[in-house]
């Protein structure tokens, strides 16, 4: 009986603080990696760019025109007698100006540009991870805290109980204790909640049936300004914007190059009246009437137009990165003033009023808002460290992206 009650204890204790079955314990480096490897938003960005390189397949070949083979044939009716005319031809057309260039140009400028919005794609999807990650931390410290302040309301109901037994306080003290012991088990199972939603989404992210995290909110990733805004000019969305430039540029020229005709070589061969005839042609196209004015029009307007986006989306970025790093350095302020100030001093006050509220030289109501105080402000802490790294992962983000 004793062995059964033991191993029963043992399978208990394991359940409540393994990780579910499955799971995969990640670090936040290994959540970025795992989310470059495999995220599905990726993979699906990544296999745009093949589609792209389809289209350059098809812009690479050598002559865009395919060779045109006619013929005819029919009785020829003449007085003296009928006979059979035959008659067979190949021509083969080339284009002028230069359109396969700017076609292979255009195709290039599109593989470059489904790179770069892989690359932003990617830049997004890391901010997302990373967010879902820190805030699967946030909850777990929560979930910890919460647990803390439960032990806590357990010993301060009992020692309530106690001092009810010994005649020393009203039976109000022990009913508000129990309240407050029902309301920190409450809080275990919210902050239950908000984990297990924090790595739902940082399981999805990642395309995996379940995961743990493993980190401390408290680690700073650190780089210059400059350094920020040195990356931030590399930064994929301007590079995107710079492709699909080109290969409006490209599609201009493409325009342009119509304006030239289309010239064909062939060679016909005919049978009259039982004689052979072979003849060199020469053909052309007279572009009169559409001669690539709407492509030229249409891929000048577009560069220009993502030539002011570019532009403008520089200024944006700069500023972005400046805000982003006063931001985050405004954050952690705070959370170094939190640290500094008032952490320290938790525990002992936390201490004191304890042993005041055993001793009887305070009253519960005091001891219980010296508590909500003191949790109020440890929860406000953990709340500001989810602020202070979260503004860390969108100044990276902000500068190209998290390494």
């Amino acid at each position: 009986m004793f062995r059964l009650v033991a191993t029963t204890l043992v399978v208990a204790t394991i359940s409540l603080f393994s990780p579910p079955l499955g799971a995969v314990e990640l670090t936040f480096d290994q959540a970025l990696a795992l989310a470059r490897e495999r995220a599905p938003a990726l993979a699906e960005a990544r296999l745009r760019i093949d589609e792209r390189r389809g289209l350059r397949v098809g812009a690479d070949v050598l002559l865009g025109l395919n060779p045109v083979v006619d013929g005819a044939v029919g009785p020829r009716l003449a007085p003296d007698g009928t006979s059979t005319d035959v008659e067979i031809g190949a021509q083969q057309s080339f284009e002028l100006g230069g359109r396969r260039g700017a076609r292979l140009a255009a195709a290039d400028a599109s593989i470059q540009e489904a790179t770069a919005e892989a690359d932003d794609t990617a830049r997004r999807l890391l901010r997302d991870v990373a967010l879902a990650f820190l805030r699967s931390l946030h909850a777990g410290e929560q979930l910890r805290l919460a647990r803390s302040a439960e032990r806590l309301a357990a010993e301060i109901a009992s020692v309530a109980e106690r001092r009810l037994r010994a005649g020393d306080v009203p039976v109000l003290d022990v009913n508000l204790a129990r309240a407050t012991l029902a309301r920190a088990r409450s809080d275990i199972h919210l902050a239950e909640a908000a984990q297990t939603a924090a790595l739902g989404e940082l399981a999805a992210l990642l395309g995996l049936p379940s995961v743990t995290v493993r980190g401390d909110l408290r680690a700073r990733r650190a780089a210059t300004l400059e350094e920020l805004l040195a990356r931030a000019a590399g930064r994929p969305d301007l590079r995107a914007l710079a492709a699909g430039a080109r290969e409006a540029g490209a599609q201009a020229r493409l325009g342009e190059a119509q304006g030239w005709p289309d010239v064909g070589l062939g060679v016909r061969y005919a049978r009259e009246e039982a004689a052979d005839i072979v003849l060199g042609t020469l053909s052309f196209t007279l572009p009169l009437f559409e001669h690539g004015q709407g492509a030229r029009a249409e891929g000048r307007a577009r560069a220009a137009r993502l030539s002011y986006a570019i532009e403008a989306g520089r200024a944006r970025v700069v500023l972005e990165v400046r805000t982003a790093f006063d931001v985050q350095r405004q954050k952690w302020s705070a959370v170094d003033e939190l640290e500094r100030e008032a952490l320290p001093l938790l525990d002992e006050n936390e201490t004191l009023a304890r042993r005041g509220y055993q001793t009887g030289q305070i009253g519960l109501g005091e001891l219980l808002l010296v508590r909500r105080e003191t949790l109020e402000i440890r929860n406000h802490h953990l709340d500001l460290l989810l602020e202070a790294a979260a503004a860390g992962v969108e100044l990276e983000t902000s500068a190209g992206g998290l390494r």
